[in-house]
């Protein structure tokens, strides 16, 4: 009976420590997860329908901006070329990772306009979709699902936003956002691979993982 209460303490004493130690050391890292993204059914600059479906089973960041931005868009747009130009250079543009433009001036921007956006900033369509709707439902998307507050654009096509950038997974799980001035180079591909090494983990590493969001294990 000794024996084996002795055993059991030890058990508990070595699995408490085991706990304490995943806990400080957090030896993986997880992003958090978000809110599903909000579904939509929006058009693209080649005019093509695009539905959120579409671009499951990799991830995406989605960026909010319209064709009048101008400066104010300037830093998130070169950051986001940047990561763009790297994930091409390394081959995992539109393999793993894609890029998802909403207008927050739907009533302004057509697919004509964000065609020629697309065309000033060299992206390939395949790769990079700008997408317009109906205004009510960019509203509901952007403001409603992800909750950022954005005005009407006055005449001269400027507005106040909250602005983000979204990284979503393969799954259409928000996963982390990014201020206005877009994502930083080295934080984004940290959070893409902490994304591609999660999905892709099978069997007890898949355990670890859900220990890690038990355990909030996200990086710094």
């Amino acid at each position: 009976m000794r024996l084996g209460i002795a055993l059991m303490s030890t058990l508990l004493a070595g699995l408490l420590a085991t706990l304490i130690w995943f806990v400080v050391a957090r030896p993986v890292k997880v992003l958090p997860r978000g809110e599903p993204f909000p579904p939509f059914a929006l058009t693209d600059q080649r005019g093509t329908r695009l539905l959120d479906s579409d671009l499951r089973g990799r991830m995406v960041f989605v960026s909010l901006m319209h064709r009048r931005c101008g400066d104010e868009c300037a830093e998130q747009t070169r950051r986001l070329l940047e990561l763009r130009q790297v994930l091409q250079s390394s081959g995992r543009l539109g393999s793993e990772v894609l890029f998802l433009t909403i207008t927050l001036d739907p009533a302004h921007d057509t697919p004509a306009d964000l065609a020629a956006l697309a065309g000033e900033l060299g992206v390939d369509p395949q790769t990079w979709r700008f997408v317009t709707g109906d205004p009510q439902e960019i509203k509901m998307i952007v403001g409603g699902g992800l909750g950022v507050y954005y005005t009407e654009p006055d005449e001269h096509g400027k507005l106040y936003a909250e602005r983000r950038t979204f990284l979503i997974d393969p799954s259409g799980m928000i996963r982390t956002s990014y201020p206005a001035e877009g994502p930083p180079l080295a934080t984004a591909l940290r959070d893409i691979d902490l994304i591609a090494r999660e999905m892709g983990s099978q069997g007890a590493m898949r355990l670890v993982y859900e220990a890690s969001h038990l355990f909030v294990c996200y990086p710094e």
